[in-house]
């Protein structure tokens, strides 16, 4: 089973998934210093454990670790303005909030909040707010237990094609969607050797967004080209 995960172009569907555990420890690095790196730290602990129980047939697990490393990710954002919220959150006195992390007036993606550090982005955050939304509901059928979750994996311990190439599909958004918030967040703040650091995987990630690239000094003419 664990081989099928690996054969022809499932290939390079892991690789391309795997490869995001380096882009978040490169944020892990250049966020060190920063109180709210624990929250992201689990968040990349719960992707990997995504991936392992993906390639291990375990699909219903793989789709709830998905979902709950993409909420700790916003997490981290939202907590990195309000450190009284964090240290709850550390005490176990806080949970995460999905709807409050995505919220239109105060979530992550708002305008008010993303004004904040990089206006230059306010008029994309919508597209990433609606697809992060549709990929929570989405992986939540399966954590929830939802019929049709039932009906379409496998009643055994196998590989099943149809969830695989689902999996990927909502991490290839995630992975988007995390990007664009930790990019809107924090790049600015950046000194320029992080900055410099990142550069290249987030003109990989985010080299269609013209205000990403503005950011990091990128040619414009490349995103509309």
């Amino acid at each position: 089973m664990l081989e099928d995960s690996f054969v022809g172009v499932r290939s390079d569907a892991m690789a391309k998934s795997h490869a995001f555990t380096g882009d978040l420890a490169l944020w892990l690095e250049v966020l060190k210093e920063r109180p709210e790196v624990s929250v992201l730290q689990s968040a990349a602990r719960e992707y990997q454990f995504g991936l392992l129980a993906l390639a291990s047939g375990q699909y219903r697990a793989a789709f709830s670790a998905l979902r709950l490393a993409m909420e700790l990710s916003f997490a981290a954002v939202q907590w990195s303005a309000n450190e009284r919220e964090l240290r709850e959150w550390q005490r176990g006195q806080r949970d995460s909030n999905w709807s409050g992390l995505i919220d239109n007036e105060n979530g992550i993606f708002s305008k008010q909040f993303v004004r904040l550090f990089s206006e230059v982005l306010v008029d994309e955050i919508s597209q990433y707010r609606a697809s992060a939304a549709a990929v929570y509901r989405e992986c939540s059928e399966y954590v929830h237990g939802n019929a049709h979750t039932h009906r379409s994996l496998p009643e055994q311990l196998m590989f099943n094609e149809a969830a695989f190439s689902a999996w990927h599909a909502k991490a290839s958004v995630v992975r988007l969607s995390v990007s664009f918030a930790l990019a809107a967040r924090y790049l600015l703040d950046l000194k320029a050797e992080s900055r410099a650091q990142l550069e290249h995987m987030l003109l990989d990630n985010l080299g269609h967004s013209t205000g990403v690239r503005v950011m990091l000094g990128a040619p414009t003419e490349v995103a509309n080209g």
